[in-house]
């Protein structure tokens, strides 16, 4: 799957789409008698359902559903995708995930798990044909459902379902946990054929065994070696500089039965496939039989006629129902802030009650990009409510017109009942802006903090409207240009980022640029650039006692990387890049080329231009000062990562991404004379 930047923010389908067409390939003959039920891609995990065709009549309710707990916690280079759908009358959750890597980071993958746990929610639909049934979790007894409710997840099991909710539950992928031996001793074992000395030091059974991660899944045993670190192309482990350590990082699980129930789910095979030579890690494979239940759909049918058979027969005929409020008011909403309120809709009448929402006149869509409401239709009946979610969220996909004060939370929704009446649903909020997702001109020309600047409409409505002006003569001179303000060379946000940490002591950190801060410390930081507010050096930079001096080195990498993912945050969030999307084509050609390169820069817009050197100058002393025992580990980490600084116009098709994605680093270690 690709790592390219832009697909940290923007949904490619050709490479899923090319792995659904090689798995169901690899099928050989039998390909005829599969379909895929469904897939889900988040950058580089991707979820495929594969299912007979004669099945497909008995797979309903698919849902899936993704969460990135990367930068800032919302970005999808670690995160998780999953897939909740019902067969018959059983359900199924299959979740993937990609968690925090290397050894030390332990304790972050359980934070990783615990995370994605929570935040994978589904519809819970409600089936009064299937109530009768005694779940695990509509009975309070499921390990899972307490474990996120333990862990501070606020839900309404009546209209939401967990990945937990399910009778069958199986969690796999690259869990990235490691092994607690040198890498020396490691090999080692394995040449000694002590494989089982080895699982003793494995992270992920010492995490579960201590109840920390993943307590309520349980895991064949592992007889294969481990599936990490593989030269490319080879069955030999890595023999590169870094020389990662072997390690079981790619895992499958399961969701755990009780003793009665142990029956329901059974293991068949567990292995690797050494044979696989694509990547370096092997994948794993897990075969399992699963005992589903079953509808008596003859009785099903027969109930259902005798219900309906009664309804015909009442005297009243007409749809009723109420809602419990008109008005739906979110308040204040920050920039990535999820919040939701519901509303209670009852069926009054004596009748079956059909419902579903319905755009306005002269209108197609039913909901704004920024309003999710669950769920949009349904049958209600006689005496039967049900709780209606709404949902707001502003991300950095469409944040943009919000800061531009070109759109507010605010819109009214037609809810209808058939052969009823129409209420109308009032939505409103009070967006509040942010740096991230501004354009390059208007944090420019912003002289107060951009939360300063909304008590004053008509001075952040001016800026807005110089900005456009820029934006449509992308040949004037953005500093004498006459309009009686003066342009700022930089956005003060970028140059309060960098000045926190372009100092010698910062850019000689190890751990700079190679691990992620904290999502906590990221969050203040960027309360900070919208605010005006100072860094709080207490914060970002821990204890300075004299007493606490290995605590205060942890605290300031944790501070510094934190700064670094918002930098990155801040990148990736620009509507337009720092280079141009009109120069995509022109920054790949010139990758070759420095005499390109320089004629780039020249016809680059003039704040652009500041800002791009200004982060080629910062990137180049991070380089300089890094220590030697990872320099060069860092400057790989710096051209992956600042590729964010080019990508396509949104819409955009790469012929071939992968040449793509080795084309921008080429252009950015030209840029940085690496």
């Amino acid at each position: 799957m690709e790592t390219n930047t832009e697909a940290y923010l923007y949904h490619d389908p050709t490479k899923e789409n090319t792995w659904v067409q090689a798995v169901l390939n690899g099928l050989g003959q039998k390909k005829q008698v599969y379909h895929k039920a469904t897939s889900l891609q988040l950058v580089t995990m991707l979820i495929i359902v594969i299912a007979k065709i004669d099945h497909q009549q008995y797979i309903s309710e698919i849902e899936t559903r993704n969460c990135g707990v990367g930068l800032m916690n919302m970005m999808g280079n670690k995160g998780g995708c999953a897939v909740r759908f019902r067969f018959h009358d059983s359900y199924f959750c299959f979740v993937t995930s990609h968690l925090a890597a290397f050894v030390a980071n332990s304790e972050r993958r359980n934070q990783d798990f615990t995370e994605i746990a929570k935040r994978l929610v589904f519809t819970q639909r409600s089936d009064k044909l299937t109530g009768y049934v005694s779940h695990s979790w509509n009975s309070g007894g499921d390990e899972g459902v307490a474990y996120i409710e333990h862990k501070g997840g606020v839900y309404d099991w009546t209209t939401q379902a967990s990945i937990f909710h399910a009778d069958h539950v199986i969690w796999m992928g690259d869990l990235n946990y490691r092994v607690n031996m040198a890498e020396p001793d490691i090999k080692a074992k394995l040449n000694q054929n002590k494989q089982q000395e080895l699982l003793d030091y494995d992270q992920l059974s010492i995490e579960r065994q201590a109840g920390r991660t993943f307590p309520m899944f349980d895991e064949g045993s592992i007889q294969f070696s481990p599936t990490y670190k593989y030269d490319p192309g080879t069955n030999q482990y890595d023999t590169s500089a870094k020389r990662r350590a072997p390690s079981w990082t790619d895992r499958v699980l399961w969701k755990k039965f009780g003793e009665q129930n142990k029956s329901m789910l059974k293991l068949l095979s567990y292995s690797n496939c050494m044979e696989m030579m694509l990547s370096d890690h092997k994948p794993v494979q897990a075969l399992f039989e699963a005992k589903t239940r079953h509808i008596d759909e003859q009785k099903q049918i027969s109930t259902r006629q005798n219900l309906v058979r009664q309804l015909i027969e009442t005297k009243d005929n007409l749809t009723k129902g109420q809602i419990s409020t008109s008005f739906i008011e979110f308040g204040d909403v920050q920039f990535m802030e999820y919040k939701e309120k519901t509303v209670v809709l009852e069926n009054t009448g004596q009748v079956v009650a059909p419902f579903r929402f319905i755009p306005k006149m002269d209108e197609s869509q039913v909901f704004p990009a920024w309003l999710q409401v669950t769920p949009e239709q349904g049958i209600l009946g006689p005496g039967e409510k049900t709780v209606i979610q709404f949902e707001v969220m502003i991300d950095a996909s469409i944040s943009a017109p919000f800061n531009e004060r070109k759109q507010e939370i605010n819109d009214i929704l037609v809810l209808r009942l058939e052969n009823g009446k129409d209420f109308f649903i009032v939505i409103s909020g009070k967006y509040i802006p942010t740096c991230f997702g501004v354009p390059l001109d208007s944090l420019a020309q912003m002289t107060i903090p951009i939360q300063e600047m909304v008590g004053s409409s008509n001075a952040l409505d001016g800026t807005l409207r110089r900005s456009d002006a820029n934006n449509k003569s992308p040949t004037s001179n953005s500093v004498n240009g006459g309009q009686g303000h003066q342009q700022a060379n930089l956005p003060k946000e970028l140059w309060r980022i960098l000045t926190f940490l372009w100092n010698k002591n910062m850019l000689s950190m190890d751990t700079l640029f190679l691990d992620h801060g904290d999502r906590v410390v990221s969050d203040y930081i960027r309360k900070c650039l919208d605010s005006g507010d100072s860094f709080d050096t207490s914060i970002l930079l821990g204890d300075t006692t004299d007493d606490q001096e290995t605590k205060k080195g942890h605290n300031d990498s944790v501070g510094a990387n934190s700064m670094i993912d918002v930098l990155l945050a801040f990148l990736e969030c620009l509507p337009e890049p720092v280079i141009p999307t009109s120069h995509y084509s022109r920054a790949l050609a010139a990758s070759d080329s420095d005499e390109h390169v320089k004629l780039l820069k020249d016809d680059l817009p003039p704040l652009h231009l500041n800002v791009l050197l200004y982060i080629i100058s910062f990137l180049n002393d991070a380089i300089k000062y890094s220590p030697s025992a990872c320099k060069q580990e860092r400057k790989q980490h710096i051209v992956s990562a600042f590729t964010v600084m080019l990508r396509p116009q949104l819409g955009f098709k790469e012929t071939n991404p992968a040449l793509a994605k080795l084309k921008k680093e080429s252009f950015v270690r030209r840029i940085l004379n690496l």
